[in-house]
């Protein structure tokens, strides 16, 4: 498939200023990954003054194999990595990165679980010490998202979202000494990072880095699901004759960032916005428009409203069973159906709800981190909402939205009912999203209050017998 050329104002964008800070946001489908790779080749063009060595740098390894599957061929001069890899080899190359330094999820959640075991018995049952564990996983994981590194100023932080989840300001001294036990522990079993420092680390460096700067630019695709403190450490890559640009949605912003690109680092005078949608047709861009109405929506002051959409399609399809069981075989008999024609993908809510259809998806795409390459032909993909992100299939099918499976239970205990809702929502409007043309969601039982009052927005059916 031949990567688009961009149109009027998309023109504009590509050609921008090559120094300097750019922020440009986008409706789902208004083609800002087209965009970010011409951006990413005007930059790195070696035959104009400003060009140089160019960053294209997204979110998720899958995104990565889709970028290089979009990359023309004269694209030249420009490194496609996800953030990982980037920051990786950033601070092996400073000195900074051993084997095996850094720790796994399931390491992760062990050694804070371990941390919050050994606060206990030092202080004795306090009431927050008793929360979920996962409510400490989201907790630390804020703080090293954020660069928060003192006690003192975690006290005073401005953190939105955890009214419900209780965590009061007289607790977080408390908290903060979990998260200092956690660092305690992990440095005792030789892991100097985990997944979310990482940036901070990469930061950190880059302050007392005084060489020359490996790239003059970077691009930012799919910038809404980055850390602040991933934003500092590569707006800290570039050197003073460079740039920086980011391409993102707040719609699609799943991990509860919300701050202001002041406070990620970014000098930002103007940001570019885009509301035509050309991958959504009318009727599936009326329903992502309806989510991102929803309350837990509210107070977003980036959101971008799709005013204009692709070609004419049916109308989304909700299907609701008795049996879980039925559910999942007429998943499977629709993917089917609809791959001998069209790409088709089935999005999940969690890993293990793939193991669902593993077996009867067996050979098909499987989107996850380590996606080999990407096939955009007629077929069945399947993976979860957040692996597919920046992804487009001519169908998509979004089982198990009951009141069960979203908001997933576990993240609403550790949580609360507010935040927990605020994530899955917007999971919900990132999985809607991905659909050009054709929309199937089904449930059992009682169907997620996230989805919005069906308002003529899709047909409702019952199983066929």
């Amino acid at each position: 498939m031949p990567l688009p050329q961009p149109q009027g104002a998309q023109r504009e964008v590509v050609a921008l200023d090559p120094l300097g800070h750019y922020v440009v946001l986008g409706t789902a489908g208004s083609g800002k990954t087209t965009m970010a790779i011409h951006r990413a080749a005007f930059l790195a063009n070696d035959i104009t003054e400003h060009g140089g060595r160019t960053l294209l740098v997204t979110f998720n390894k899958a995104l990565v194999t889709y970028l290089n599957y979009l990359r023309p061929p004269e694209l030249t001069n420009v490194e496609v990595r996800n953030y990982h890899h980037f920051a990786r080899g950033y601070l092996n190359d400073r000195g900074l990165m051993s084997f095996n330094a850094i720790a796994t999820p399931v390491e992760r959640e062990s050694f804070i679980a371990a941390a919050v075991a050994s606060v206990k018995e030092s202080v004795g049952d306090d009431a927050l010490l008793l929360r979920p564990l996962e409510f400490f996983l989201e907790e630390i994981q804020w703080i090293n998202q954020h660069g928060v590194a003192a006690r003192d100023a975690y006290i005073e932080a401005d953190r939105v979202g955890r009214a419900q989840a209780r965590l009061q300001k007289r607790q977080r001294p408390l908290m903060f000494q979990v998260y200092e036990e956690y660092r305690r522990l992990r440095a005792e079993a030789d892991k100097l990072y985990d997944w979310d420092d990482i940036a901070g680390a990469t930061l950190g460096a880059f302050k007392v880095d005084e060489s020359d700067r490996y790239y003059r630019h970077v691009v930012i695709d799919e910038g809404q699901d980055f850390s602040p403190q991933m934003i500092r450490s590569l707006g800290a890559a570039i050197p003073e004759d460079g740039s920086l640009t980011l391409f993102g949605d707040v719609a699609q912003q799943i991990y509860g960032r919300r701050i202001s690109w002041a406070d990620a680092g970014l000098n930002v005078t103007d940001v570019w916005r885009f509301e035509r949608n050309y991958r959504n047709s009318p009727q599936i861009a009326a329903l992502g428009l309806a989510i991102a109405a929803m309350p837990y929506y509210a107070g977003e002051p980036d959101m971008v409203a799709p005013t204009a959409f692709a070609a004419d399609g049916p109308k989304p399809t909700l299907v609701r069973f008795d049996d879980a069981v039925e559910e999942i075989t007429f998943v499977i008999s629709q993917a089917r159906a609809a791959a001998e024609s069209g790409s088709v993908a089935v999005l999940l809510r969690t890993h293990q709800d793939e193991n669902l259809f593993n077996a009867p998806f067996r050979g098909a795409q499987y989107i996850h981190r380590d996606l080999p390459g990407w096939n955009p032909g007629a077929g069945v993909s399947y993976g979860t909402v957040h692996s597919a992100k920046g992804l487009e299939f001519d169908t998509v099918i979004l089982p198990r939205l009951s009141t069960a499976h979203w908001p997933e239970p576990q993240v609403t205990a550790a949580l609360g009912e507010e935040e927990a809702a605020s994530g899955d929502g917007r999971l919900l409007y990132v999985g809607i999203t991905r659909a050009r043309q054709g929309l199937i969601l089904t449930c059992t039982g009682e169907l997620t209050e996230l989805m919005p009052e069906n308002d003529d927005l899709w047909l409702e059916e019952r199983p066929p017998s």
